[in-house]
């Protein structure tokens, strides 16, 4: 997997569209794309275990940090 940084989410957020992704303050997040236009950013949440899939979507920048 290639990603741009390892973040650990400060906030909750619930999405509001089919393409985001749902994050609760603590978890662990592998960041896939930064968005140059807009402050979304796709992220990949680590699995909880192996059989886990990992859950991938646009989570806002200012919800998580390094």
């Amino acid at each position: 997997m290639v990603f741009l940084g390892i973040y650990r989410a400060v906030y909750d957020y619930v999405p509001q569209g089919a393409n985001e992704l749902a994050i609760i303050e603590g978890d662990l997040l592998f960041v896939l794309e930064k968005s140059s236009e807009d402050e979304w950013w796709r992220a990949k949440k680590r699995a909880v275990n192996e059989e886990e899939e990992e859950p991938e979507g646009l989570i806002p920048s200012n919800y998580i940090e390094e």
